[in-house]
């Protein structure tokens, strides 16, 4: 089971770079049909992704899922530090 969250939290990491590339270069949404910003839905993701990679490191049989795991847990962190900064200013500044 482990071998899986190893996998799948690496394809969603990449997602949620794609997720946040897609959100910030699009223009103006209406924040009323989804109810809450779309950089904080990008933020919840990521913080599951983030949790899913830490869970894939139980799965670790290679050096590949060892570097997998690695890479993962690097990625989602950088960017929910990154969106977590994003959101925090945007809400003072609004």
């Amino acid at each position: 089971m482990g071998r899986k969250y190893n996998l799948w939290s690496f394809i969603l990491s990449i997602i949620c770079i794609l997720l946040f590339f897609i959100v910030s270069l699009s223009g103006p949404i209406d924040y009323s049909i989804m109810g809450t910003h779309p950089l904080k839905l990008v933020l919840y993701i990521t913080l599951t992704v983030f949790i899913l990679g830490i869970l894939g490191f139980s799965g670790i049989q290679d050096w590949k899922g060892l570097l997998r795991s690695i890479t993962t847990v690097i990625i989602t962190l950088g960017l929910s530090v990154f969106l977590a900064i994003v959101v925090f200013f945007g809400s003072l500044l609004s």
